[in-house]
């Protein structure tokens, strides 16, 4: 359990840092992300967890590190909405 608690942390880590990086614009620079998180979920009948892994496995991913962060905090923010002025 203590592994999963911080696991969860790092990736509210992530998350909190790209909405300091992005500002008011976070939400719209995370839409798409979320978009293709919510269409591999969909046809893989899969959560939100494991639709990130699956993305994971892309070059695209993995080649970017801004992609990574872009595409954990869309995940984050699918499992946990958070409001417009929350870091």
């Amino acid at each position: 359990m203590e592994q999963q608690i911080k696991i969860a942390a790092k990736l509210y880590d992530i998350r909190n840092t790209a909405k300091r990086f992005f500002k008011e614009d976070f939400w719209e620079k995370i839409k798409p992300h979320t978009e293709i998180i919510k269409q591999v979920m969909k046809s893989n009948g899969i959560g939100e967890m494991k639709a990130l892994l699956k993305i994971s496995e892309t070059e695209m991913y993995k080649d970017s590190g801004m992609t990574q962060m872009m595409f954990i905090s869309a995940m984050v923010e699918l499992l946990e909405p958070s409001k417009p002025n929350d870091q």
